[in-house]
């Protein structure tokens, strides 16, 4: 079983699970207002938001100019309970707003905007009492870890970017402050982490200032810099030097604030088990699993699909088996024939189109992760493109996860397929030329994303890379199964309350018996509850619409025009994708 934390972007921390709507105006609808009224609210709702944090910003539109966005404030924005209670505050406000409009008269595009909007609302409303519950400095995907990132890979397309890159270096300590501040509140309520994960944290903050004047940082700057066309000699080297200064001061010295910070919190935690030993901690796995994989199934029923879900897969293993015996020792040494990247994608390119419309035209690049960033990052990641700059592409694979015995260079084809064609590549291209609304861009539902490449990846991309049918059938099922494992030991923690023992009797089971792997696989649950959901849930809830859809249409459903639908559609939660598909098979039928 290997940790399932590939992830499809960067910004996934950025709006940290929330939307803020502080400082947005809250005029009174008129009962009069039209459609047109409730387009233009969107935008300027998109338009505050997006705003009023860069990053965000930077990572969603790359000529905030075009969309009227030309006075900003350069920061990292805020954490804080009180900001959370006064954005409760603001959503109850804009639910008040979005009720007075008369939505018989709204496209279905606006009629989707408008339930997701809401539902978004009413789920934090819902859980506004549980804001202590959040997590900033997970050890897994955490401000600590992914923030440097997120600068590093920070697109220059002006000098613009630049000043405000450097003006973000010296926010680092606001923010942590403010983290600080948040996970001390948590302390004093009891919902503190346990200590392996502050070590983890501890670790992270350690090795990051170990060595400032080498700092990753200011490598992968200065060869941006050097690349910039339209400065001069002297521009580059005082742009070198105001980012050498900065990082080596004011955002080590912000790092230190964290390290101090929970050092001194360390040992204040009263609970090294799953969320449901909180007094309010299944309430809150529940809103996690709701938010993120965007199911609306209750956790038992989760559960119970899981599981049936693992048997089924045994079923399909052993009928390939029963076809050809050879594939039983096959499936566990098999590499696929094509191991270059770039001939891997040209492959799936030509193989895809036989279930998908076809893409829109956009190029790529695959880049390797630096070498000083390799230990913190994922076997493989794809960058999400800015919505008005869908062309240019990035895939990075990670060289220390393809060397080696038990790397994953044997899972390349089908990795590339997860964050390439037909994953998140194609749908982040197809998605952003579908035009969305541009609120719809405020949300962000990794069980559609994550499950759409997920369910890419299990329920086609091994037939697209093997001649051998059947060896595919084997290993996309034990492949699928493997995830199903991880979302169960997932639901089993956090919701049942299995402690170490109990995941390691579970492994064994499977014949994993190593310790290490146990504790790796219990603490990653620990650190970033529901995450595996996010990936599992994610992709037997699209297996579920395309069953619905098979049941309604028999014959007639077309697989691409399926694929279209769900893509058009864009992220949102699947009951609500489930709504609006309804609709989609009734024009079908007339087809």
């Amino acid at each position: 079983m290997h940790k399932r934390n590939r992830f499809k972007c960067l910004i996934s921390l950025t709006l940290a699970g929330c939307l803020f709507f502080s400082g947005c105006s809250m005029p009174a609808v008129s009962k009069s207002a039209t459609p047109e009224d409730f387009d233009a609210r969107m935008d300027e709702l998109f338009k505050e938001d997006i705003a009023s944090n860069t990053i965000n910003l930077h990572y969603t539109l790359a000529h905030p100019e075009n969309f009227g966005i030309t006075d900003y404030d350069v920061t990292l924005g805020g954490i804080s309970a009180d900001d959370m209670k006064e954005n409760s505050k603001n959503l109850q406000e804009l639910k008040k707003e979005l009720l007075r409009y008369d939505t018989e008269e709204f496209s279905d595009s606006q009629l989707l905007t408008y339930d997701i909007l809401m539902d978004y609302i009413e789920n934090e409303l819902a859980a506004k009492d549980l804001t202590l519950y959040a997590e900033f400095l997970s050890p897994v995907s955490g401000y600590q870890a992914e923030l440097p990132v997120l600068l590093a890979e920070y697109t220059f397309r002006t000098e613009q970017d630049i000043e405000d890159y450097l003006t973000l270096l010296t926010e680092f300590d606001d923010l942590f402050t403010d983290i600080i501040a948040f996970e001390r509140e948590k302390a004093d309520a009891g919902l503190f982490m346990p200590d392996y994960s502050v070590d983890a944290i501890l670790e992270q903050c350690e090795d990051f200032t170990a060595d400032p004047e080498h700092n990753y940082m200011i490598e992968i700057f200065d060869g941006k810099i050097d690349d910039f066309d339209g400065l001069t000699a002297e521009q580059k080297e005082s742009y070198k030097e105001q980012n050498r200064t900065l990082i080596t001061t004011e955002v080590v010295d912000a790092y230190e604030i964290l390290i101090d910070g929970l050092n001194e919190l360390r040992g204040s935690g009263t609970n090294e088990l799953g969320l449901c030993y909180y007094d309010n901690g299944k309430d809150y796995y529940e809103y996690l699993v709701r938010t993120g994989a965007g199911s609306d199934c209750s956790i038992e029923l989760l559960k119970e699909r899981t599981s049936d879900f693992m048997d089924a897969s045994l079923e399909h293993i052993m009928e390939a088996v029963y076809e050809d015996p050879s594939v039983y020792d096959t499936m566990f040494d098999y590499a696929f024939p094509i191991t270059d990247p770039e001939q891997i994608l040209i492959d799936l390119n030509e193989k895809f189109t036989q279930n998908f419309p076809e893409a829109p035209a956009v190029t790529y690049a695959i880049k390797e992760v630096h070498p000083s960033m390799q230990e913190s990052m994922s076997p493989a990641f794809y960058l999400t493109t800015p919505i008005d700059d869908i062309e240019h592409n990035v895939i990075y694979i990670n060289p220390k996860y393809m060397e080696g015995d038990g790397s994953m260079a044997d899972e390349l084809y089908t990795t590339l397929a997860h964050e390439g064609y037909p994953g998140h590549l194609y749908q982040n291209a197809f998605s952003n030329s579908s035009d969305l609304p541009l609120i719809r861009n405020l949300f962000s539902y990794s069980g559609y994303s994550e499950g759409w490449a997920t369910y890419v990846e299990y329920a086609f991309s091994y037939g697209y890379g093997m001649s051998d049918s059947n060896l595919a059938k084997a290993m996309s099922w034990n492949g699928a199964a493997s995830l199903a494992m991880s979302a169960y030991i997932d639901i089993k923690i956090h919701y049942d309350g299995w402690d170490r023992s109990d995941v390691a009797e579970y492994l064994a089971g499977y014949g994993i018996e190593d310790q290490e792997t146990v504790d790796d696989v219990f603490e990653s649950i620990i650190g970033d509850p529901a995450n595996y959901l996010n990936y599992f849930v994610g992709y037997i809830e699209f297996l579920h619409l395309r069953a619905v859809a098979k049941e309604e249409l028999g014959e007639r459903l077309d697989l691409k025009e399926f694929h279209r639908f769900l893509l058009e559609t864009g992220p949102a939660p699947f009951y609500i994708i489930k709504k609006h598909m309804d609709k989609w098979m009734e024009t079908q039928k007339a087809v």
